[in-house]
């Protein structure tokens, strides 16, 4: 696939109501759970010099890291948004059950790692 083919099925998708809503509303929520994250745990990792990346209620804090760590999670999140909205505009001519479904994925990835940075942060601070 060339530039130009993805470029048109990018506007074609945006026409898309679903994918350009699901996009916006995925994006908003990475950018207001990344600030909720970076709020809450540089000044305690710069407090601590650590930050508890991992509990489980059998084996307790079993990862402990660095607090530049912190950058990971809200990272990973915007990369999943990035890498999974440029799949599903570049398959949208093609398939666009798989890009609408490919949106909806992207979504409720990240409000799975929403509600598990939400904890992340309750057992940091």
């Amino acid at each position: 696939m060339t530039l130009a083919e993805w470029r048109f099925s990018a506007r074609l998708a945006w026409q898309d109501a679903f994918i350009r809503w699901t996009t916006v509303a995925s994006a908003i929520v990475v950018v207001i759970v990344s600030g909720f994250i970076l709020w809450h745990l540089i000044p305690e990792g710069l407090r601590s010099g650590i930050l508890t990346m991992h509990y489980t209620i059998y084996l307790g804090i079993d990862d402990i890291q660095s607090w530049p760590w912190a950058f990971i999670v809200p990272g990973g999140m915007f990369g999943i948004v990035l890498v999974n909205t440029i799949l599903s505009f570049g398959v949208f001519r093609s398939d666009a059950i798989a890009a609408r479904a490919l949106t909806a994925l992207t979504a409720v990835i990240i409000l799975i790692a929403s509600i598990g940075s939400f904890f992340l942060v309750s057992i940091n601070v």
